[in-house]
């Protein structure tokens, strides 16, 4: 099993264990597969501090996603806003009940 890692865990770890760097293309499919990853532990987090953290991981994975692809924060936030401007947020609690069209 290969599973993307943090750059200091090579180095946490005991000799035992075995890394190796992976293609760019690689590393993109892993950074996909890691953001599914920390999503799941998000959905799992039962304690606030337990959130927190999971949160901040899938903060990192973003971040790595976004360096990979050479797309800034300040780009993806700006969307984001444009978006909240179009759609508005999740802050009313909504939820569609029947689907008339794809969002």
């Amino acid at each position: 099993m290969k599973k993307l890692v943090r750059d200091k865990i090579p180095d946490i770890l005991s000799n035992d264990a075995q890394f190796e760097i992976l293609s760019n293309e690689d590393y993109r499919k892993s950074l996909r597969d890691k953001i599914t990853e920390e999503a799941q532990e998000v959905k799992q987090a039962e304690t606030r501090a337990n959130l927190v953290e999971e949160l901040g991981d899938l903060e990192e994975v973003i971040r790595a996603i976004l360096d990979d692809a050479s797309i800034n924060y300040e780009e993806m936030d700006s969307l984001r806003q444009a978006k909240i401007n179009q759609k508005g947020k999740f802050a009313q609690k909504f939820v569609m009940i029947k689907p008339d069209e794809e969002l």
